[in-house]
């Protein structure tokens, strides 16, 4: 029962938050840049005559972005709060989306464009977003992480469908242009509810915040094992996500039809956030990656067996293994180190997954144009899951780290 009366009295006075903080990371970089990057990959081809592989490249040169600007915004994030930060980031994005939409270059110009749209759009991302939503919430801290990483699933639903009808009838360049409006949409709302009240001070004056130094997390085992075989794991997710679609036209797939089936990465996405975040609060959260990672692995193995009729299942169970995993990122580190240095210590899991994240579609493109299919690159996503769950499997109870 106090469990409960616990549980609405931390709605009853965030939820104003948490409502902001979802529609927020949902409309940031990761939401509406990283799962509609897909649906540029064949119109890129097309209009530059660029290849598959130097395309999709260019989720390595965006996520160079974040990663290299997610340690000092952990760190500003811890010192100075969140609002000033994400406020001058929304329209920082939303300008650099434009920016695309106006290019006429060369590929590295292309590259070097990506790159900083990423590194103006990582104030958006998960890395501030949950560290204001786990300083509000701790009884339903796991559900509250999922409700606000739900926004990224939501927008990887309804965006492709969309998004793909816009493409072919006004071109890519109007794609980035709406991309830009949905970048800066949630500008009001954040400005309005994500206050100093309401939102996380820095955590040297929050006393009830308690967490290990810096030094100390970074020098334990369970720091890296999250690190490595959370970011192995990336890899595999963001491959298959970013080829997906490519994968389901080369199959002869009509393009609104792959993206309806690239849409189901998203309902994979928010049913994972939900459930995850729901679970996690009552079950040990390594135990649940470990089912979660070897399910996935599982799919993709027949996937790459039995070819393009598992697109749907294959595309649901990516969604799922996405969701869970940005989800169960924030809440490891939360409980394994505290709240003390959440934003440096999540900044560096956080660039590490996003490093995966950008290795995983150029190397799959890579070996796309090497075999001339994805055969290869289905059973290293395969291997990876594999790992990725094997590394959830080895990690101790949260009172053996404190």
């Amino acid at each position: 029962m106090q469990k409960d009366s616990s549980w609405q009295e931390e709605l009853a006075r965030g939820w104003r938050l948490l409502v902001a903080a979802t529609i927020g990371c949902g409309m940031g970089a990761a939401g509406i840049v990283f799962y509609s990057f897909g649906l540029f990959v064949t119109p890129l081809q097309e209009a530059f005559g660029w290849s598959r592989g130097e395309v999709t490249a260019t989720m390595f040169y965006g996520s160079l972005g974040l990663m290299l600007t997610a340690l000092p915004l952990g760190f500003l994030i811890d010192r100075r709060g969140a609002r000033v930060v994400v406020l001058a980031a929304i329209p920082g994005l939303a300008a650099a989306l434009c920016l695309l939409a106006r290019f006429n270059g060369t590929l590295p110009a292309f590259y070097g464009l990506f790159f900083l749209t990423m590194v103006a759009g990582t104030g958006t991302t998960a890395i501030l977003y949950t560290r204001v939503v786990a300083g509000r919430f701790d009884t339903m801290r796991g559900l509250a992480l999922g409700v606000t990483l739900v926004g990224p699933g939501t927008a990887a639903v309804l965006l492709p469908p969309l998004l793909q009808s816009l493409l072919v009838a006004h071109g890519w360049r109007t794609g980035f242009l709406v991309l830009a409006l949905l970048a800066f949409a949630p500008w009001p709302l954040v400005l309005a509810w994500l206050r100093p009240s309401t939102a996380s001070a820095p955590a040297a004056h929050r006393p009830e915040e308690r967490g290990m130094d810096r030094g100390p997390a970074l020098r334990t085992r369970t720091f890296w094992t999250v690190v490595v075989g959370f970011g192995a794991t990336a890899v595999a997710c963001s491959a298959l996500l970013v080829h997906l679609v490519p994968m389901l036209r080369d199959a002869g797939v009509e393009g609104l039809q792959a993206a309806r089936t690239a849409s189901l990465v998203g309902v994979g996405v928010i049913v994972s956030r939900i459930g995850i975040g729901w679970l996690i609060d009552r079950v040990f959260a390594p135990s649940v990656a470990t089912a979660i990672f070897l399910i996935t692995a599982g799919g993709c193995l027949l996937l790459a067996v039995n070819g393009i009729a598992l697109a749907p299942l294959a595309a649901f169970l990516i969604g799922f293994s996405l969701g869970a995993e940005v989800d169960l990122i924030a809440f490891l580190t939360s409980r394994y180190f505290g709240l003390r240095h959440y934003g440096f210590l999540y900044a560096i899991v956080y660039a590490c997954f996003w490093f995966g994240s950008a290795l995983g579609p150029a190397l799959a493109g890579r070996l796309f144009d090497r075999y001339g299919d994805y055969h290869y690159a289905l059973i290293l996503i395969t291997a990876l899951m594999l790992f990725g769950a094997a590394a959830a499997a080895s990690l101790p109870r949260f009172e053996q780290q404190r």
